[in-house]
């Protein structure tokens, strides 16, 4: 069995060696072998677009290790788990991309090998349908967040699947599934971007045991103006509430929304720079709080724990400071959950404390000593609004100075940005060293020195969106943060940024500033001209020489901002051409499964606007006019629009159609009464449901029953329930047909 380990005791292995060799104990040294489990003997075949998970190979030593490759990548590929693997058992994952056979080869490092052929067949139609409310490519800002909804069917009942959504690397954006409506069929995962402005990653989707598709592209950028102090996931129990800052210059206050009830945001106050809101903690869940404001958005998640915990705390302090009498050292303490924190000293008499500033989820505390010298006390980071107001996280210790110099300090302690070749000057006072975190970035000149103070001059010499933290020092004080300034750069701009249509061998010049790059997104349907710079500013001649009816984006790039769509151009025809038309052009409802033809004339093109929802085929031309029939393959109460083009006309809609209900099938059981199950025991339910082909057959409480489907004979499908939860659990069993809610049987009880 897969990470299944079976050891005999030390007694037991001399008791085996004792009884075949009589009382010599021999040992030799063995050689690597390399073994197939009977699941990995047993398996020799996959289905088409399937994956196959932790397929196991052991080896004889574990001291070695193991690698795979494919004959044919293209047919089936294989990835080692490198989470899993180790000590003589290794687990591959395994893709079947292409009818036809593959052999695998397993190499120990001490060069046995071993093969294993694997044939790939089948049509590669997915067993399930599914579908996402994402429409395209889209970007998030740094440190926001976006509710991805994906509703999935599963239309093999004998087969386990859900759906899985998740970019290519989790280090850009990353996806944690953090709902599931099973009444509905409807997943709901949060996508929180991580990585870099400027980053972007391809998001996939798929179902568990296939293999996924690309979804679309997702982009982290900053913007211009909004920006939240808060950029990550803030965790914390029913009751706690928490104050976050939208930042503007616009002078307006942006529109608060949360997907949900969870927790409620109430506006407090204006502060310097932007407005302050309270969260208040309502109910378990997850929620996402978005701020919008002049087509910027900004957002961060709230987690509402389902049992209360302690507060986080995450102190980033040494762990002893000696301060002299009337000096101050600031403490950061990063903190989720229990309201807001303070710092509180085990001795009256020895510190004053002082909330400096917030910024997101950091708390900067200003702790100033006052008592006698050699005095000291202990801090502590307690929570006096949280339930667990006796909590308490030790921060280290303060021991008051005898004489000794004063600590250092700067005029500036709050993050800035300077544009390259740009300078700012520091006034240090107290410290003997001033320098950056990161060469190269900036240049550092001391311009002057009265007293104990220093005047530092720094002039940004690094890229565009790099950034250095700067810090001070003096004796018998520790290197103390100042604060990052990061080399900032003017956007670019451009002078036309809506979309319009060129005809066909006509040109158009675009000014672009402050951008170092400026290209179309497609190749072959214009002609891009650099014609002149003037500063900052570069004029690009655009030509159009492709056919009527193509378009292209055209984007702009400059060092330290994510590439920006200008705008999409299209290739026009001669005005002559005739417009297309539809005969139908009211909306309509079509039952799942029936047809419904269109006749389209003039156009090249008739597509519906969202996938899955129907199948189209053109089944006649003649001269201008085509027929389009359209079939509803999705769950009713999905729609679609429709679409047709032509040369020189843009896309024009021609109707929505919707999908009908089915007529209801009625859904009997043998079994309608509540009753009591004991623990391993199983129980079998006949489910008669006339004309339907398949029923979801559903525990409403997970870990409680396990499911098995029988068999399915003319109206019947019989399913067994096996208890495998703790005595006294119970739960609902219910029943349903695609495109019908889900019917109530019984309750059934663990004793």
């Amino acid at each position: 069995m897969k990470r299944r380990i079976q050891a005999l005791s030390m007694v037991l292995v001399l008791s085996l060696i004792v009884s075949v060799f009589g009382n010599t104990a021999a040992f030799a040294a063995a050689a690597t072998k390399i073994t197939f489990p009977e699941e990995t003997n047993a398996f020799q075949s996959m289905q088409l677009n399937a994956m196959y998970y932790g397929l196991e190979v052991d080896v004889s030593n574990p001291d070695v290790t193991l690698t795979a490759v494919s004959s044919d990548p293209s047919i089936v590929d294989i990835q080692e788990e490198k989470e899993t693997s180790g000590s003589g058992n290794f687990y591959f994952d395994l893709a079947a991309r292409k009818n036809g056979e593959a052999t695998l080869t397993f190499t120990t490092s001490d060069g046995v090998s071993a093969t294993k052929t694997i044939t790939v067949e089948g049509t590669g139609e997915p067993t399930y349908t599914m579908t996402s409310d994402v429409t395209g490519d889209f970007s998030l800002n740094k440190g926001s967040s976006k509710i991805v909804k994906i509703h999935f069917e599963n239309k093999d009942v004998d087969t386990y699947s859900f759906p899985i959504i998740s970019a290519q690397t989790q280090d850009t954006i990353k996806s944690t599934l953090i709902d599931i409506d099973m009444d509905n069929n409807d997943y709901y995962y949060r996508l929180d971007a991580v990585g870099n402005v400027g980053q972007n990653d391809d998001l996939y989707i798929g179902a568990f045991g296939f293999i996924p598709n690309k979804l679309c592209t997702v982009s982290i950028i900053q913007n211009k103006d909004l920006h939240l102090d808060t950029t990550s996931e803030y965790i914390c129990n029913t009751g706690d509430k928490y104050h976050f800052i939208a930042y503007t210059d616009s002078g307006i206050n942006p529109e608060i929304n949360v997907d949900n009830k969870n927790v409620s945001v109430t506006f407090v106050t204006t502060v310097y720079g932007g407005y302050e809101y309270e969260v208040e903690a309502m109910h378990p869940g997850t929620s996402l709080i978005t701020a919008t404001l002049n087509g910027e958005t900004a957002s961060f998640p709230v987690t509402v724990n389902q049992e209360d915990d302690f507060p986080i705390v995450n102190p980033i302090t040494p762990s002893a400071v000696s301060l002299s009498q009337g000096d101050s050292y600031t403490y950061k303490v990063t903190a989720m959950g229990g309201g807001v924190p303070t710092i509180v000293p085990d001795t009256d008499g020895v510190v004053t404390v002082e909330l400096e500033k917030k910024d997101g989820t950091d708390y900067y505390f200003h702790v100033t000593a006052v008592g006698q010298p050699s005095s000291q006390t202990n801090l502590s980071v307690m929570f006096p609004q949280s339930t667990y107001d006796d909590y308490r996280v030790d921060l280290g210790s303060i021991t008051v100075k005898d004489g000794g110099t004063p600590a250092p300090k700067s005029d500036t302690n709050d993050n800035f940005t300077l544009k390259k070749g740009e300078s700012y000057t520091f006034t240090v006072s107290n410290a003997t060293d001033f320098h950056a975190g990161s060469s190269g970035v900036f240049k550092i000149e001391k311009v002057s020195t009265s007293g104990s103070e220093t005047k530092y001059k720094i002039t940004a010499v690094g890229t565009p969106g790099q950034s250095a933290g700067f810090y001070m020092s003096a004796p018998g004080y520790p290197a103390q943060k100042v604060c990052v300034v990061t080399v900032g750069a003017p956007a670019p701009k451009s002078d036309t940024n809506s979309d319009f249509t060129l005809k066909q061998g006509a040109s158009y010049t675009f000014k672009i500033s402050n951008a170092t790059d400026f290209h179309a997104g497609s190749s072959g349907v214009f002609k891009i001209e650099k014609v002149g710079t003037s500063d900052s500013d570069t004029n690009y001649k655009i030509t159009a020489i492709g056919a009527p009816g193509q378009s292209a984006g055209f984007y702009m790039a400059a060092p330290g901002y994510p590439t920006q769509k200008v705008c999409a151009v299209t290739v026009g025809a001669p005005a002559s051409a005739p417009a297309p038309k539809s005969d139908t052009t009211s909306d309509f409802t079509l039952k799942q499964g029936a047809s419904y033809t269109f006749r389209i004339s003039n156009a090249a093109d008739f597509h519906a606007g969202s996938s899955g929802v129907f199948k189209i085929e053109k089944i006649s031309t003649t001269k201008s006019d085509t027929n389009y029939k359209i079939t509803a393959i999705g769950a009713p109460g999905q729609s679609a629009g429709f679409y047709m083009s032509a040369p020189g006309y843009p896309t024009q809609k021609v109707c929505a159609v919707t999908v009908g209900a089915p007529d209801p099938v009625t859904i009997r059981s043998d079994t309608n009464s509540d009753f009591s199950l004991a623990k391993g025991a199983s129980y079998q339910f006949q489910i008669t449901a006339p004309g339907a082909s398949s029923v979801s057959f559903t525990s409403g409480t997970g870990g409680v029953f396990q499911i098995t489907f029988l068999r399915h004979t003319g109206d019947n499908f019989f399913y067994k329930i096996t208890a495998i939860g703790k005595t006294g659990q119970q739960s609902g069993i219910y029943a349903s047909v695609p495109g019908q809610a889900a019917k109530k049987l019984c309750v059934v009880t663990v004793k």
